[in-house]
């Protein structure tokens, strides 16, 4: 294999950088989620953040968080999503951006902090906020409410 074909291949990988729900062992397995037509685990959704792109279940955290109630795994019929592989954490990373953060641009705002039900979201000071990355579980409840779109998610 020449390095074109290499890096072609690494960069048309359908598992790239997408948010996934928490109870799946390994990527691979969401092409069975191509096959599947009901897209229970949409439905089964009270936080209605799970979506699909290009057929996959992503999590989308523009207007909620993953609460990690396990209605989703119990409604998906493949078995992609399942309560045996329940994680503590989401493949996800949030990270706070100074540029954007009003807090950290001398306006109190405790939004973020406010909402996080883990208490991963401390203050340096009055004015900067960071994420406590050993006890956040990347449910993007932070991301819902931020009023400047400053969290930012990094996929792992």
């Amino acid at each position: 294999m020449d390095r074109r074909s290499f890096f072609g291949r690494v960069k048309s990988s359908p598992f790239k950088s997408f948010v996934y729900p928490p109870y799946y062992d390994k990527k691979e397995d969401f092409l069975k989620c191509l096959e599947c037509e009901s897209k229970d685990c949409l439905l089964a959704c009270k936080e209605k953040i799970i979506n699909t792109e290009n057929g996959y279940p992503i999590l989308d955290f523009s207007s909620s968080g993953c609460t990690f109630c396990d209605e989703c795994a119990y409604a998906c019929p493949k078995g992609i999503l399942s309560i045996v592989n329940k994680k503590e954490t989401i493949n996800a990373q949030m990270i706070i951006n100074p540029k954007k953060c009003i807090a950290w641009n001398q306006t109190i705002c405790f939004s973020c902090q406010d909402i996080c039900e883990e208490y991963a979201i401390i203050y340096k000071g009055m004015f900067n906020p960071v994420i406590d990355l050993d006890k956040c579980t990347g449910c993007g409840f932070c991301v819902s409410v931020c009023p400047t779109d400053a969290i930012e998610i990094k996929t792992l």
